[in-house]
């Protein structure tokens, strides 16, 4: 085992200004990047950002942000030719059917066309599941971990926002982890029963290593054996983590079950679409999201660009890279941020709501926009497209335009 570090690494980078050996690598994947272009490397390949590629086909990580085919990003991709929907983290138990939005996924897809792909394979994998406290109106505590509802947290099965759970009731959380500031920015939370829940989770920066402990923010993990832990994995201060945990509701230290590195993505994909949090910054031309690389040298940046900021970044995956063409923040009050396509379902005139994909629907605002129709027709097993934003207790969306299909 490694010992740990006089000072802490925060994000690869320990206080004394050295870098870990993942980040090491990750910057040495870019600085290769850039060489091949100035080799005039690959073979064919388009070029973004003065890297050339010879990867194919299209990448995308993100909340779920509508239904028609899954939307990820910008990309909507057709989930029914994807040959795995996996919850990577529940022994790759089959979601099929079960996507929900607000989960984080990511999709590996064919070529765009456009901006629509085939979906080949879906990864499902949750940030934290454990037992819930509550800190105030939009933050709870899981597992030693601080979680922020946002106006976009989607909250599912008909739980209504924080003020339906209990204390010690167990979440699901899915969302975007800032490791840096131990804080995950919900997209979607769930309530689960703990019959059957097989292991508590969580996603961290290894602090406070020890010959048998470590820290993830403010919970304390055992890692003694018996434990699943890879004799490759060298634990280290710093080191981007994802835990499983025995299920149990004590305070105190934690046993952990089994411990596996966070991966990222080293297959070239010519269209890749990433949303996450910055968790590495050295420039508004180099950072990282998710830990995941970004060379911005080649794309306009928003101002005033910083560590923790929620993004949405477009390029192409080079060398274990994210060669971006564009980045933008991520805007939580977008009026059409979520989409539903499908047929009306459970139409209510009274209630002025509609099941869609299985969300319900409320268009009960006045200045719901009806581009090619009207409200009148609204009837069940018409076609629509519906945009809008979160209700306010996480529940519905709420309709700002629907479009008769």
């Amino acid at each position: 085992m490694k010992h740990p570090s006089k000072t802490p690494l925060i994000e690869g980078i320990d206080l004394d200004g050295r870098m870990d050996r993942r980040d090491a690598l990750v910057f040495t994947a870019l600085a290769s990047a850039l060489a091949l272009a100035g080799c005039g490397g690959g073979d064919g390949g388009s070029t973004v950002a003065g890297v050339t590629s010879g990867g194919t086909g299209s990448f995308a990580t993100g909340s779920i942000t509508g239904f028609g085919s899954i939307i990820v990003g910008a990309i909507r991709f057709d989930d029914s030719k994807a040959s795995s929907i996996l919850d990577i983290d529940d022994d790759n138990t089959d979601l099929r059917g079960q996507l929900r939005l607000g989960m984080v996924v990511r999709v590996k897809g064919k070529p765009k066309n456009g901006s629509s792909a085939d979906a080949e394979t879906i990864e499902v994998r949750s940030e934290l599941l454990g037992p819930f406290s509550r800190v105030d109106a939009t933050t709870l505590s899981v597992l030693g971990q601080t979680v922020k509802v946002t106006a976009t947290t989607f909250f599912g099965d008909g739980l209504a926002g924080l003020a339906a759970l209990a204390p010690n009731d167990i979440v699901e959380v899915h969302g975007f982890v800032d490791a840096v500031n131990n804080v995950i920015t919900a997209t979607r939370i769930e309530r689960k029963t703990l019959a059957n829940v097989k292991a508590f989770k969580l996603q961290g920066l290894v602090r406070a290593l020890t010959a048998n402990t470590f820290q993830i923010g403010n919970l304390v993990i055992s890692f003694a054996a018996p434990i699943d832990l890879p004799s490759s994995l060298v634990l280290a201060n710093g080191l981007l983590v994802r835990v499983r945990l025995a299920p149990t509701l004590g305070s105190g230290t934690r046993k952990a079950l089994k411990i596996r590195a966070v991966e990222l993505e080293v297959q070239d994909r010519d269209e890749a679409e990433v949303e996450g949090t910055i968790t590495a910054f050295t420039s508004s031309s180099q950072f990282s999201v998710n830990g995941l690389a970004v060379d911005a040298s080649g794309a306009v940046v928003p101002t005033g660009l910083k560590l923790g900021d929620r993004v949405e970044v477009e390029g192409k995956l080079v060398s274990g890279v994210l060669v971006a063409k564009k980045v933008a923040l991520d805007d939580e009050k977008d009026p059409l941020k979520f989409e539903l396509n499908g047929t009306i379902n459970s139409l209510s005139t009274t209630a002025k709501t509609f099941v869609l994909r299985g969300v319900t629907v409320d268009y009960s605002s006045t200045t719901v926009e009806f581009p090619n129709g009207t409200v009148a027709n609204l009837r069940d097993n018409v076609p629509v497209e519906v945009k809008g934003v979160v209700s306010a207790d996480g529940t519905r969306l709420k309709a700002n335009r629907i479009s008769f299909t």
